[in-house]
């Protein structure tokens, strides 16, 4: 069974075009194992590096958490310190202010002061609305007696225990912002346990910075740190600190007491790890970028990817050179297929396999002498129409004819002392010379305004001058070439539809501007104009998507839309505009370009 199928597929394969068997040789023996190979191993490779720097950053976050923990537990020990100094405690349980009280009050501050150096300041709040401190060079805050309210409700719910305020941004006395963070703890009477003021320790973030560094040395990225309630205590890029992020992606992606995870901060790639602390409950994230990390990984990529496509070129030219040997007779028929299309039609294909190029060679064979029988049965009919044509042009009335005849007329009119007879008949066999003048579809602009200007003298005859035809026209394009007869049928259709219920003289305005590659001419009568409806079964009518319905509107404008569009493309015709009550404006496009 299994050999019977082995059978089938060979056969298959060699049924299979002759590309088709290249391209599956080259890619199933070269391309497909070099790729996979190169592929996996640096697949490999990147998780390796992701595992063990993942392994080794959180280490660092925990010894650094570490740090930040120890320095918080310093700064709540000062505070503590009041709760067990009685002396200071009865200074502040009295409201008057003494110099002794001052004085006493300014050694317990620099007792506190002096604890860590690292601390920025510390104040000492009693409950008549008093703050002692001892005065440093730029370490007072400006906002010291802002928060006082704030500040005792917190320290009062703390209940003895510390409470942490994140980090805020304070101005120096100096101006310039600095970032703190602080701890309070309410101070209670020792005989009487109620709540005499409290202590608030203040830490410039810079202790944080000190131990970021290392980090941030070690990853070459950036470290944030949040508290519990989402507030950046840290950002070692000094923009997110003393904000709220709740709902950032990199918050909602922190689930657990610790982890890793994958994240793009402002189109750079990123793998953030993370650790909680079990005592502050601070939230540290350590960002390592994607593009340091793989750095040397990249390396390697790109030298096992600049071998394999050595190795794949190689490949590659020996393909090309063996199709080139297997296709010599495909690039013959190609000879062959020029020739015939050169004119010369009588070759032909010399069958001598019966694989995919023979079947070729063979229908090309059939194919050529079809087309030899369509070009004699194409001759024929060419043939038959040139004599119809010339039979029916015999049968036509000689043009000469009508010309003397209408000359007669002019000259009989003349006799009789006609003069408008006369004119109008001189006037109409101009107009019957120019539109049956045989030889020239085009003419330039100028002649086709004076035919114009003709047939709007008839039409003056005929409507006793109630219009006013003004053009508009730049002298530079007067040697336009334009298809005649082009502008008659659209400014009758102006004349015609702008005199409908006006008893007054209307005015049309013919005029032309130049846009790009584009010519535009517009007509604008002032008639009643359309309505939508109307509007847009003229359209339809123009552009040929529905029928004119006799109307001798719509049949000029179409004839005149599909003569342009057949002459110059597509691209060019008539457009409508029109709104009821304001008339209705004709676009003509045309092309920019100058007599032929």
């Amino acid at each position: 069974m299994n050999i019977g199928r082995g059978i089938f597929h060979m056969n298959s394969f060699s049924s299979m075009t002759m590309q088709k068997k290249l391209i599956i040789v080259f890619v199933v023996l070269i391309i497909i194992p070099i790729s996979a190979t190169g592929f996996i191993s640096y697949q490999n490779y990147i998780q390796s590096i992701n595992k063990n720097t993942k392994n080794y950053v959180t280490e660092l976050i925990n010894n650094m958490q570490m740090n930040l923990d120890s320095h918080l537990e310093d700064m709540k020990t000062v505070s503590k310190i009041p709760l067990y100094s009685v002396d200071m405690q009865q200074y502040m349980s009295h409201q008057e202010m003494t110099l002794e009280k001052q004085r006493q009050m300014d050694f317990y501050i620099g007792l506190l002061d002096s604890m860590r150096k690292d601390l920025y300041s510390a104040y000492l709040y009693d409950n008549y609305g008093n703050v002692f401190y001892r005065i440093k060079s730029d370490a007072i805050r400006e906002d010291m007696m802002s928060h006082y309210g704030h500040w005792k409700e917190l320290a009062i719910s703390g209940n003895g225990d510390p409470v942490i305020i994140p980090t805020q941004r304070v101005m120096r006395a100096n101006g310039t912002p600095q970032y703190l963070f602080t701890v309070l703890r309410s101070i209670r009477d020792i005989g009487t346990l109620e709540n005499i003021g409290f202590v608030a320790v203040d830490a410039d973030i810079r202790v944080i910075e000190d131990v970021v560094q290392e980090l941030n040395t070690v990853t070459n990225g950036k470290t944030l740190i949040i508290d519990g309630e989402n507030n950046v205590t840290y950002d070692s890029d000094h923009v997110l600190t003393a904000t709220n992020i709740t709902g950032n992606e990199v918050v909602e992606k922190a689930i657990g007491d610790q982890g890793s995870f994958n994240v793009v901060v402002e189109g750079i790639s990123y793998i953030c790890s993370y650790s909680v602390s079990k005592d502050t409950g601070w939230k540290i994230f350590a960002f390592i970028p994607v593009n340091y990390l793989h750095r040397d990984a990249e390396v390697t990529r790109n030298v096992t990817l600049t071998t394999t496509i050595a190795i794949i070129s190689f490949a590659l030219l020996v393909s090309v050179v063996l199709a080139f040997m297997m296709t010599k007779s495909l690039r013959q028929m190609t000879e062959l297929m020029r020739t015939v299309r050169g004119g010369n039609m009588d070759v032909s294909f010399d069958v001598k396999q019966k694989d995919e190029v023979g079947i070729l060679g063979t229908e090309f064979n059939r194919m050529l002498r079809r087309m030899k029988e369509l070009i004699s049965e194409i001759y024929v009919i060419q043939s038959r129409k040139k004599e119809a044509d010339l039979e029916a042009l015999q049968s036509q009335i000689n043009p000469h004819f009508i010309y003397n005849t209408l000359e007669t007329i002019r000259m009989t009119a003349e006799i009789n002392d006609d003069e408008e007879v006369a004119e109008m008949t001189f006037t109409l066999g101009k107009l019957l010379r120019y539109s049956i003048n045989r030889g020239r579809e085009t003419v330039e602009l100028r002649e086709e305004l004076q035919h114009l200007e003709r047939y709007l003298q008839l039409l003056r005859y005929r409507f006793s001058n109630r219009f006013v035809v003004t053009f508009d026209i730049p002298q530079e394009l007067m040697a336009l070439s334009v298809m005649k007869l082009t502008f008659q049928p659209i400014v009758e259709n102006a004349i015609l539809h702008g005199m409908e219920g006006k008893p007054n003289e209307v005015s049309i305005r013919l005029s032309a501007e130049l846009k790009e590659q584009l010519i535009i001419f517009s007509i604008k009568d002032e008639g009643a104009g359309m309505d939508g409806m109307t509007l847009d079964l003229l359209r339809q009518s123009m552009n040929g998507t529905r029928e004119a319905a006799g109307s001798k509107t719509g049949v000029g404008l179409r004839n005149v839309n599909e003569r342009i569009k057949l002459h110059y493309g597509e691209m060019y015709g008539l457009e409508i505009e029109s709104k009821w009550g304001e008339g209705t404006t004709v676009y003509l496009k045309l092309p920019r370009r100058h007599g032929d």
